[in-house]
């Protein structure tokens, strides 16, 4: 059953915590139910190459770490941490729509409508601003572009793609702008989309996220 965008907003902070309160095999276990509602809601070339993406930016994490002298255990515990956060904004954007995420964002945590719209515009363009690099890399490859060469060589040469995208990203912006103020733009514009209630499944889930988020608490408490 599908979620509340403010529970799983909710969810998405508290994992953000938990990473750091909950024990190496609570956040492994949370990394794998990640894993699998990724997968299960979308499996697909796109959330694979995401989840890749991911993992090797992740490795490289934990690469640094160990140039910097930090033991293995320490940087494979900051690297699993760092995946984990990341992965809860991902089945956050994975099963919930944009627009959900910016009302409840409005309406349950009364974030101005300016910086909310903020948020979720940015959110919005990372998709499109990938799709326009791969478009403008095609396109200048058909004109001859080559990245060969040393480090910085390639470097260099990444200059004749990041002109035209940056040139388009700004045109886009510009639009987008120019549309707000033709629809009016302002306080009420979240107003109209029809309410989510809370149903029993986010209920559960918000008692869930309660129980772990006190983790320290209870461990003194109870005995072992």
């Amino acid at each position: 059953m599908k979620l509340n965008a403010f529970t799983w907003i909710i969810v998405t902070l508290a994992v953000t915590a938990w990473v750091f309160i909950l024990p190496l095999e609570a956040v492994a276990t949370i990394l794998v139910l990640q894993l699998v509602l990724l997968l299960y809601i979308k499996r697909s070339k796109t959330m694979l190459a995401a989840i890749g993406g991911l993992g090797v930016f992740t490795g490289m994490m934990v690469l640094l770490q160990l140039l910097f002298g930090s033991p293995l255990n320490v940087s494979l515990f900051g690297g699993l941490r760092m995946l984990v956060m990341t992965l809860a904004f991902l089945c956050m954007l994975a099963t919930t729509r944009i627009q959900s995420i910016a009302k409840a964002l409005v309406d349950r945590f009364h974030l101005p409508v300016e910086y909310a719209f903020m948020l979720t515009a940015a959110l919005r363009f990372v998709p499109n601003f990938l799709e326009d690099s791969s478009i403008t890399l095609d396109a200048q490859s058909c004109r001859g572009y080559s990245n060969r060469g040393n480090a910085l060589k390639r470097l260099l040469s990444y200059v004749v793609v990041i002109r035209p995208l940056v040139m388009r990203a700004v045109a886009k912006s510009e639009t987008l702008a120019l549309s707000m103020e033709l629809r009016g733009f302002g306080a009420n514009t979240y107003k109209n989309m029809p309410k989510e209630p809370l149903t029993m499944v986010d209920f559960v889930v918000l008692v869930i996220v309660v129980v772990l988020s006190t983790y320290p608490f209870w461990k003194k408490v109870l005995p072992v």
